[in-house]
């Protein structure tokens, strides 16, 4: 009887083992292509996040400043000295007449970098990937126009790789000009 139950049972063959080989390649390089456009998708996301955190902290900034202009500042002095590309606004917040300076820096090519200058002092980066910055002046309303991109170029993206937002605001001067 035991001769009969050994003889009637068969282990797996080796096509059997092929298969199950091939099933297992296809199903896992399926989960890993799953998780690796997943992953890439975190990272885009993560990276818009940063930048659209980029410009409203800069525009935050910028805005508190513009609407801060002219406080304490002698008559005759100006206010706010409005360039497409850069501005100064001239406040007191001591002894003296504080000059603060926005501008881009292109220096690295990379990451430009939107540069805040007090007064004569070294000018240091205030938000990273700031591409453009433009300033326009209707009396005492500045208009504020930030274009901010990806710090990492994204391959699968069109154009040169770089998601990029554009975002404008307002703000409006309460001291004198």
């Amino acid at each position: 009887m035991k001769n009969r139950i050994l003889k009637e049972q068969k282990g797996i063959s080796l096509v059997e083992v092929l298969i199950a080989a091939v099933l297992t390649l296809v199903i896992g390089a399926a989960a890993l292509g799953f998780y690796i456009t997943q992953h890439n998708s975190w990272l885009a996301q993560e990276d818009v996040s940063d930048m659209q955190q980029n410009i409203r902290v800069a525009l935050d900034e910028i805005s508190k400043n513009i609407r801060k202009a002219g406080y304490g500042v002698p008559a005759g002095h100006p206010s706010i000295l409005v360039y497409s590309d850069s501005l100064v606004i001239f406040f007191q917040d001591s002894t003296q007449v504080d000059t603060v300076k926005y501008y881009v820096s292109w220096a690295d090519t990379l990451h430009p970098r939107l540069l805040r200058r007090v007064n004569s002092d070294y000018a240091w980066a205030y938000a990273e990937d700031i591409e453009l910055i433009q300033f326009t002046q209707a009396d005492k309303l500045i208009t504020i126009t930030i274009q901010a991109r990806e710090s990492r170029r994204d391959p699968e993206y069109t154009g040169d790789g770089y998601r990029r937002r554009t975002i404008t605001s307002k703000a409006l001067v309460r001291n004198r000009i």
